[in-house]
């Protein structure tokens, strides 16, 4: 009896770490798919496939840095629109962002007029970006450095002044009376 039970244990947990070691390489396999397809991306190969995201924002960021900036916005504007992943969907504005931000901010730019709404589009991305990931630091320093190429006026902010956004108002009493 306690022999029979050993050996009912011992193939319950064979089976179980079947099922781990099935599924482990299943998900290599598909890793080791998609990595392939992002190399035949990153290569130029335009025979490629491209059903996987991680493909697509592969190629996007390949055209992006190829100069094929319009092919690059219609490619990362349908995976910002279409994917559900929030990580992918951060990774898309962050290098659609980046993307801009190098158009407006490159050896090549139109000048300091002409390239206003790129930084203020690749601005309004990064932001989009820290919603989806608040801790990405590399969103944040290129937020940063947006800003410092095209710092925000006054007007866009919110009134500073804390105290006059958070003045208390009682009946029969003086702003003067309250601490």
């Amino acid at each position: 009896m306690k022999r029979r039970a050993i050996h009912i244990a011992f193939g319950a947990a064979t089976c179980v770490f079947a099922a781990i070691a099935c599924y482990d390489w299943a998900t290599l396999r598909h890793a080791q798919a998609v990595a392939n397809a992002v190399s035949a991306v990153s290569a130029g190969n335009p025979n490629a496939p491209e059903k996987a995201p991680e493909v697509r924002l592969a190629r996007a960021v390949a055209l992006s840095k190829a100069g094929r900036a319009n092919d690059a916005q219609r490619l990362f504007d349908a995976l910002i629109a279409q994917d559900d992943d929030q990580t992918l969907r951060a990774a898309a504005l962050f290098d659609l962002a980046n993307m801009q931000l190098r158009e407006a901010a490159g050896p090549d730019a139109a000048g300091p007029i002409r390239s206003l709404p790129s930084l203020e589009q690749a601005k309004e991305r990064y932001r989009a970006t820290l919603r989806l990931a608040p801790g990405d630091w590399d969103a944040r320093y290129n937020l940063e450095r947006a800003l410092w190429l095209a710092p925000e006026s006054p007007g866009d902010q919110e009134d500073a002044d804390v105290k006059k956004r958070s003045s208390v108002k009682l009946r029969g009493a003086q702003s003067d009376d309250l601490p």
